[in-house]
């Protein structure tokens, strides 16, 4: 049975952010926006009264301003950003009353990030960087950034299937998602996105590379159908992981 949305219960205590293998929201403080536009191109006559134009087809995507503490314990917040031109995969997740579980929306960016500016704010130090698209990580199928969770952070030590999410129809555009693996025990796990026309049966969408034996991060992306319901299944061979998986599609 696929997720029921939360509603507009979205509060910053239940956001999360993820960078590479790591969740960073114990030190993150704010971002100034989630890029998702096009530029504009004016298309106005001498003659005509009001303004009109026509998008020029590039979108812009990227998470900008985005402010955490400094904290530099190994793994945190300025250890991980402290060196830009970094390439990652970011997942900014967005929780309905709680922590992000499968349904609740998401930020999906196969990132490099462009800064790493460190200043004070009302006495705390912190450190400031920008996520925007790498080339080359980017493909065809990458084109909307607004998306669901898939996975949450829950520990799993068995195959586990999580709760499908339901997109209310087909789309033939492609797709995308982040994979995040923030902890790792022997893990050996098969990582596979499925989808569904009826929520029932169920065929294999993509595979991550990556069986979460370490800290790590991928993007994959594909193109072509995909159904009305999406899921992630996790089929374990070994070891005890804990996986956030993020997926948007076009």
């Amino acid at each position: 049975m696929a997720a029921t949305p939360s509603g507009k219960d979205k509060v910053e205590r239940y956001a999360r952010i993820y960078v590479g293998g790591y969740d960073l929201s114990g030190d993150a403080r704010t971002f100034s926006s989630l890029d998702n536009n096009f530029g504009e191109v004016d298309f106005t006559g001498w003659s005509e009264s009001v303004r009109n134009y026509l998008s020029n087809g590039h979108r812009i995507v990227g998470i900008r301003g985005f402010q955490a503490l400094v904290n530099d314990t190994s793994g945190r917040a300025f250890d991980q950003l402290k060196s830009a031109e970094n390439s990652s995969q970011v997942s900014l997740l967005f929780g309905g009353g709680g922590a992000p579980a499968p349904g609740d929306p998401a930020y999906v960016l196969p990132s490099v990030q462009m800064s790493d500016t460190a200043n004070f704010d009302s006495g705390a130090g912190m450190i400031t960087a920008d996520f925007i698209p790498e080339a080359s990580q980017m493909s065809a199928n990458y084109d909307n950034p607004m998306g669901v969770v898939l996975a949450d952070s829950t520990s799993i030590s068995a195959t586990t299937n999580y709760t499908s999410s339901d997109f209310g129809a087909q789309t033939t555009a492609g797709w995308s998602a982040n994979l995040h693996v923030t902890a790792t025990s022997l893990g050996n796990f098969a990582i596979v996105i499925e989808d569904s026309a009826d929520d029932s049966v169920w065929a294999t969408l993509g595979t991550f590379t990556s069986t979460a034996g370490s800290v790590e991060s991928e993007f994959l992306s594909g193109s072509g159908t995909v159904d009305r319901y999406v899921r992630i299944t996790a089929t374990r061979t070994a070891g005890t992981v804990t996986i956030i998986v993020t997926f948007a599609r076009n």
